[in-house]
Protein backbone atom coordinates (compact mmCIF):
# COMPACT_ATOMS: atom_id res chain seq x y z
CA UNK A 1 0.00 0.00 0.00
CA UNK A 2 2.41 2.56 1.04
CA UNK A 3 4.82 1.70 -2.17
CA UNK A 4 1.94 2.09 -4.24
CA UNK A 5 1.38 5.45 -2.97
CA UNK A 6 4.79 6.48 -3.25
CA UNK A 7 4.76 5.08 -7.16
CA UNK A 8 1.96 7.27 -7.45
CA UNK A 9 3.39 10.42 -6.41
CA UNK A 10 6.28 10.05 -8.12
CA UNK A 11 4.18 9.14 -11.52
CA UNK A 12 2.31 12.75 -10.36
CA UNK A 13 5.50 14.30 -9.95
CA UNK A 14 6.78 13.81 -13.30
CA UNK A 15 4.84 16.29 -14.99
CA UNK A 16 6.04 19.06 -12.71
CA UNK A 17 9.36 18.32 -13.70
CA UNK A 18 8.43 18.42 -17.52
CA UNK A 19 6.71 21.37 -17.46
CA UNK A 20 9.57 23.12 -15.28
CA UNK A 21 12.22 22.11 -18.33
CA UNK A 22 9.76 23.48 -20.92
CA UNK A 23 10.48 26.97 -22.28
CA UNK A 24 8.43 29.00 -24.34
CA UNK A 25 8.68 31.69 -26.83
CA UNK A 26 6.55 34.72 -26.30
CA UNK A 27 6.03 37.75 -27.42
CA UNK A 28 6.87 40.97 -24.83
CA UNK A 29 6.48 44.62 -24.58
CA UNK A 30 10.04 45.55 -23.08
CA UNK A 31 8.35 48.50 -20.66
CA UNK A 32 7.29 45.71 -18.63
CA UNK A 33 10.84 44.32 -17.97
CA UNK A 34 11.75 48.25 -17.41
CA UNK A 35 11.47 49.83 -14.24
CA UNK A 36 8.84 52.90 -14.82
CA UNK A 37 11.00 55.77 -13.53
CA UNK A 38 14.51 55.47 -14.86
CA UNK A 39 13.79 53.13 -17.89
CA UNK A 40 16.34 50.12 -17.12
CA UNK A 41 16.48 46.71 -16.98
CA UNK A 42 14.78 45.94 -13.97
CA UNK A 43 16.92 43.56 -12.17
CA UNK A 44 16.99 41.35 -8.03
CA UNK A 45 16.01 43.49 -6.07
CA UNK A 46 12.52 44.10 -7.04
CA UNK A 47 10.44 46.72 -4.81
CA UNK A 48 6.99 47.33 -5.41
CA UNK A 49 4.61 49.34 -4.14
CA UNK A 50 0.62 48.04 -2.62
CA UNK A 51 -0.68 48.80 -6.05
CA UNK A 52 1.32 46.61 -7.25
CA UNK A 53 4.08 48.94 -9.20
CA UNK A 54 7.45 47.51 -9.59
CA UNK A 55 10.56 49.91 -9.50
CA UNK A 56 14.13 49.10 -9.46
CA UNK A 57 16.63 49.12 -5.96
CA UNK A 58 17.97 52.35 -7.01
CA UNK A 59 15.05 54.51 -7.67
CA UNK A 60 13.77 52.68 -4.43
CA UNK A 61 16.70 54.01 -2.62
CA UNK A 62 15.89 57.28 -3.88
CA UNK A 63 12.58 57.37 -2.36
CA UNK A 64 12.49 60.71 0.02
CA UNK A 65 8.73 60.05 0.88
CA UNK A 66 6.16 57.05 1.67
CA UNK A 67 4.34 57.55 -1.87
CA UNK A 68 4.90 56.01 -4.90
CA UNK A 69 6.10 57.75 -7.58
CA UNK A 70 3.70 56.30 -10.00
CA UNK A 71 0.35 55.71 -8.23
CA UNK A 72 1.21 58.69 -4.79
CA UNK A 73 -0.08 56.21 -2.66
CA UNK A 74 1.11 56.40 0.60
CA UNK A 75 3.30 52.44 0.79
CA UNK A 76 6.42 50.83 2.20
CA UNK A 77 7.70 49.04 -0.66
CA UNK A 78 8.21 45.26 -0.75
CA UNK A 79 10.69 42.53 -2.35
CA UNK A 80 8.16 41.96 -5.18
CA UNK A 81 9.78 38.02 -5.84
CA UNK A 82 7.25 36.93 -8.20
CA UNK A 83 8.82 40.02 -10.57
CA UNK A 84 12.42 38.97 -10.36
CA UNK A 85 11.61 34.98 -11.11
CA UNK A 86 10.11 36.87 -14.56
CA UNK A 87 13.05 38.87 -15.07
CA UNK A 88 15.29 36.05 -14.41
CA UNK A 89 14.17 33.66 -16.61
CA UNK A 90 13.63 36.42 -19.62
CA UNK A 91 16.76 35.03 -21.93
CA UNK A 92 17.77 37.07 -24.77
CA UNK A 93 20.26 36.76 -27.85
CA UNK A 94 23.59 39.17 -28.27
CA UNK A 95 22.60 41.69 -30.51
CA UNK A 96 25.55 40.71 -32.62
CA UNK A 97 23.85 37.69 -33.18
CA UNK A 98 23.99 38.72 -37.08
CA UNK A 99 27.91 39.07 -36.65
CA UNK A 100 28.12 35.23 -35.31
CA UNK A 101 27.43 36.09 -31.23
CA UNK A 102 26.05 32.61 -29.91
CA UNK A 103 25.81 34.20 -26.32
CA UNK A 104 22.85 34.30 -24.53
CA UNK A 105 22.35 36.49 -21.77
CA UNK A 106 19.52 37.57 -19.21
CA UNK A 107 17.66 40.75 -20.24
CA UNK A 108 19.09 43.17 -17.97
CA UNK A 109 22.62 41.81 -18.65
CA UNK A 110 22.37 42.24 -22.12
CA UNK A 111 23.73 45.51 -22.29
CA UNK A 112 26.91 44.75 -20.15
CA UNK A 113 27.54 42.01 -22.67
CA UNK A 114 26.95 43.76 -25.40
CA UNK A 115 29.75 46.78 -24.34
CA UNK A 116 32.36 43.77 -23.95
CA UNK A 117 30.86 41.42 -26.93
CA UNK A 118 34.10 40.50 -29.20
CA UNK A 119 31.72 39.79 -32.02
CA UNK A 120 30.46 43.79 -31.91
CA UNK A 121 30.98 45.00 -35.78
CA UNK A 122 33.76 47.39 -36.85
CA UNK A 123 33.64 49.27 -39.81
CA UNK A 124 35.15 50.39 -43.16
CA UNK A 125 35.83 54.07 -43.38
CA UNK A 126 36.96 53.94 -46.78
CA UNK A 127 34.42 56.26 -48.65
CA UNK A 128 31.46 54.36 -50.19
CA UNK A 129 32.17 51.18 -48.95
CA UNK A 130 29.67 50.67 -45.88
CA UNK A 131 31.20 47.01 -44.48
CA UNK A 132 30.63 46.20 -41.39
CA UNK A 133 31.99 43.06 -39.66
CA UNK A 134 33.95 41.54 -36.94
CA UNK A 135 37.05 42.76 -36.23
CA UNK A 136 39.27 39.48 -38.48
CA UNK A 137 36.44 39.72 -41.13
CA UNK A 138 37.36 43.43 -41.22
CA UNK A 139 40.94 42.61 -41.11
CA UNK A 140 40.59 40.47 -44.19
CA UNK A 141 38.21 43.04 -46.09
CA UNK A 142 40.85 45.70 -45.88
CA UNK A 143 43.93 43.25 -47.38
CA UNK A 144 41.95 41.81 -50.16
CA UNK A 145 39.51 44.45 -51.03
CA UNK A 146 41.31 47.27 -50.67
CA UNK A 147 44.63 45.90 -51.56
CA UNK A 148 45.98 47.78 -47.70
CA UNK A 149 49.52 47.01 -46.93
CA UNK A 150 50.23 44.90 -44.26
CA UNK A 151 52.87 44.97 -41.73
CA UNK A 152 52.90 42.42 -38.99
CA UNK A 153 54.49 43.69 -35.70
CA UNK A 154 57.26 41.86 -34.19
CA UNK A 155 57.54 40.94 -30.58
CA UNK A 156 59.68 43.89 -30.55
CA UNK A 157 56.56 45.93 -31.21
CA UNK A 158 59.07 47.85 -33.29
CA UNK A 159 58.89 48.06 -37.30
CA UNK A 160 60.20 49.78 -40.43
CA UNK A 161 57.42 49.70 -42.46
CA UNK A 162 57.10 51.31 -45.97
CA UNK A 163 53.96 53.58 -45.29
CA UNK A 164 51.88 54.49 -48.67
CA UNK A 165 49.27 57.09 -48.98
CA UNK A 166 45.76 55.72 -47.92
CA UNK A 167 45.48 52.54 -45.29
CA UNK A 168 48.34 50.76 -43.78
CA UNK A 169 47.48 47.93 -41.58
CA UNK A 170 49.74 46.75 -38.63
CA UNK A 171 48.97 43.47 -36.91
CA UNK A 172 49.65 42.06 -34.06
CA UNK A 173 49.92 38.27 -33.47
CA UNK A 174 47.87 36.52 -31.23
CA UNK A 175 45.11 39.74 -30.36
CA UNK A 176 41.91 40.87 -30.73
CA UNK A 177 42.50 44.13 -32.35
CA UNK A 178 45.19 45.52 -35.30
CA UNK A 179 46.35 48.80 -35.82
CA UNK A 180 45.01 50.89 -39.06
CA UNK A 181 47.68 53.71 -40.05
CA UNK A 182 46.53 56.27 -42.47
CA UNK A 183 48.74 58.93 -44.68
CA UNK A 184 47.12 61.71 -46.48
CA UNK A 185 48.43 63.85 -48.51
CA UNK A 186 47.47 67.64 -47.77
CA UNK A 187 48.40 70.87 -48.88
CA UNK A 188 50.87 71.25 -46.04
CA UNK A 189 52.36 67.93 -46.55
CA UNK A 190 51.88 64.14 -45.53
CA UNK A 191 49.68 63.97 -42.69
CA UNK A 192 49.59 60.33 -40.38
CA UNK A 193 47.23 59.25 -37.86
CA UNK A 194 47.13 56.05 -36.20
CA UNK A 195 44.12 54.62 -34.43
CA UNK A 196 43.68 51.00 -32.70
CA UNK A 197 40.72 49.43 -34.33
CA UNK A 198 38.77 47.27 -31.87
CA UNK A 199 35.06 46.62 -31.56
CA UNK A 200 34.46 47.88 -27.90
CA UNK A 201 35.80 51.33 -27.39
CA UNK A 202 37.75 52.03 -24.43
CA UNK A 203 40.27 54.33 -23.00
CA UNK A 204 43.84 54.59 -24.61
CA UNK A 205 45.68 52.02 -23.27
CA UNK A 206 48.42 52.08 -26.10
CA UNK A 207 51.15 54.88 -27.42
CA UNK A 208 53.35 54.99 -30.36
CA UNK A 209 56.25 56.63 -31.40
CA UNK A 210 57.16 57.09 -34.94
CA UNK A 211 60.45 58.36 -36.45
CA UNK A 212 61.23 59.50 -40.10
CA UNK A 213 64.49 59.83 -41.44
CA UNK A 214 65.25 61.06 -44.78
CA UNK A 215 69.30 60.54 -46.28
CA UNK A 216 68.26 62.61 -49.37
CA UNK A 217 66.70 65.89 -47.43
CA UNK A 218 68.35 65.43 -44.21
CA UNK A 219 65.32 65.90 -42.55
CA UNK A 220 64.40 63.92 -39.15
CA UNK A 221 60.70 64.20 -37.28
CA UNK A 222 59.33 61.93 -34.47
CA UNK A 223 56.38 62.06 -32.48
CA UNK A 224 54.75 60.48 -29.52
CA UNK A 225 51.09 60.07 -29.27
CA UNK A 226 48.40 58.13 -27.59
CA UNK A 227 46.48 55.53 -29.75
CA UNK A 228 43.15 56.11 -29.05
CA UNK A 229 40.31 53.13 -29.97
CA UNK A 230 37.80 52.67 -32.07
CA UNK A 231 35.18 50.86 -34.30
CA UNK A 232 36.15 53.22 -37.09
CA UNK A 233 31.53 53.63 -36.76
CA UNK A 234 32.75 57.66 -36.79
CA UNK A 235 35.91 56.89 -39.75
CA UNK A 236 39.29 57.68 -39.45
CA UNK A 237 40.85 60.34 -37.13
CA UNK A 238 40.23 63.84 -37.91
CA UNK A 239 43.51 64.59 -36.19
CA UNK A 240 46.84 63.94 -37.01
CA UNK A 241 49.71 62.55 -34.99
CA UNK A 242 52.92 63.28 -37.49
CA UNK A 243 53.02 65.69 -40.37
CA UNK A 244 55.82 65.79 -42.75
CA UNK A 245 56.19 69.11 -44.51
CA UNK A 246 55.70 69.71 -47.75
CA UNK A 247 59.02 69.40 -49.61
CA UNK A 248 61.05 67.11 -46.78
CA UNK A 249 60.62 64.06 -48.86
CA UNK A 250 62.08 63.58 -52.14
CA UNK A 251 60.03 60.69 -54.00
CA UNK A 252 57.14 59.36 -52.15
CA UNK A 253 56.03 57.36 -55.21
CA UNK A 254 57.16 54.26 -53.32
CA UNK A 255 55.56 55.39 -50.24
CA UNK A 256 57.98 56.86 -47.24
CA UNK A 257 59.98 54.80 -44.77
CA UNK A 258 58.64 54.95 -40.90
CA UNK A 259 59.84 53.34 -37.90
CA UNK A 260 56.92 52.96 -35.42
CA UNK A 261 56.80 51.47 -31.94
CA UNK A 262 53.88 50.44 -30.06
CA UNK A 263 53.75 50.78 -26.44
CA UNK A 264 52.05 50.69 -23.66
CA UNK A 265 51.35 54.39 -22.40
CA UNK A 266 54.98 55.95 -20.56
CA UNK A 267 54.93 57.74 -17.66
CA UNK A 268 56.11 61.29 -16.50
CA UNK A 269 58.69 61.93 -13.35
CA UNK A 270 56.48 64.70 -11.84
CA UNK A 271 59.84 66.41 -10.90
CA UNK A 272 61.31 65.64 -14.07
CA UNK A 273 57.66 67.75 -15.90
CA UNK A 274 58.03 70.84 -13.47
CA UNK A 275 61.91 71.24 -14.09
CA UNK A 276 61.64 71.51 -17.62
CA UNK A 277 61.01 74.14 -20.00
CA UNK A 278 59.01 72.20 -22.64
CA UNK A 279 57.27 73.83 -25.02
CA UNK A 280 52.81 73.08 -24.91
CA UNK A 281 52.66 70.52 -27.45
CA UNK A 282 50.20 71.12 -30.07
CA UNK A 283 47.34 69.45 -31.61
CA UNK A 284 46.86 69.47 -35.44
CA UNK A 285 43.69 69.42 -37.05
CA UNK A 286 42.93 69.74 -40.14
CA UNK A 287 41.20 72.49 -40.24
CA UNK A 288 43.29 74.73 -38.17
CA UNK A 289 46.76 73.53 -40.64
CA UNK A 290 44.84 75.23 -43.45
CA UNK A 291 43.60 78.65 -42.25
CA UNK A 292 43.37 78.67 -38.17
CA UNK A 293 46.24 79.18 -35.80
CA UNK A 294 47.34 76.04 -34.00
CA UNK A 295 46.30 76.36 -30.21
CA UNK A 296 47.31 74.17 -27.88
CA UNK A 297 45.24 71.26 -27.17
CA UNK A 298 43.52 71.28 -23.50
CA UNK A 299 45.55 69.47 -21.07
CA UNK A 300 44.96 68.45 -17.37
CA UNK A 301 47.79 69.95 -14.67
CA UNK A 302 46.19 68.41 -11.64
CA UNK A 303 48.44 66.91 -8.90
CA UNK A 304 47.06 62.90 -9.61
CA UNK A 305 46.81 63.26 -13.54
CA UNK A 306 49.29 64.92 -15.74
CA UNK A 307 49.02 63.28 -19.50
CA UNK A 308 51.42 61.96 -21.89
CA UNK A 309 51.64 64.69 -24.20
CA UNK A 310 50.17 64.47 -27.39
CA UNK A 311 50.41 65.08 -31.02
CA UNK A 312 52.97 66.63 -33.43
CA UNK A 313 56.20 67.49 -31.76
CA UNK A 314 59.96 67.28 -31.67
CA UNK A 315 60.59 63.82 -29.35
CA UNK A 316 62.67 64.91 -26.57
CA UNK A 317 63.90 61.48 -24.53
CA UNK A 318 65.16 63.37 -21.63
CA UNK A 319 61.98 64.40 -20.76
CA UNK A 320 60.64 60.55 -19.95
CA UNK A 321 61.98 58.74 -16.66
CA UNK A 322 63.09 55.17 -16.28
CA UNK A 323 64.00 55.85 -12.89
CA UNK A 324 62.65 54.40 -10.15
CA UNK A 325 63.93 57.20 -7.86
CA UNK A 326 62.23 59.02 -5.07
CA UNK A 327 59.97 60.90 -7.36
CA UNK A 328 56.23 60.15 -7.46
CA UNK A 329 55.43 59.11 -10.49
CA UNK A 330 52.24 60.22 -12.47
Amino acid sequence: MDGSSSNKRTVEALPEVERSTKRLNVSIGVETLDCPICFEPLRPPIFQCFIGHCICSSCRGKQTNKKCLLCSVETSFERCFGMEHVVQSVIVPCYNAEYGCTVKVTYYQKEEHEKACQNAPCFCPESGCGFAGPIQVLLDHFTTEHKCPLTVLPDSATTSLRLQLGLNVLQCTETSYFFLLSMALEPFGHAISVVCVQPNVIEPKFSCTMDYNCMTTGYCESTSCHIRSSSLSDGLPTEYDLIIPKGKISDDREGIMLTTTIHQPLRFSRSRLRGKDATQPLRFSRSRLLGKDATPASETDDEDNVPLPLSVKRFHPQWFSSDDDDDDDI
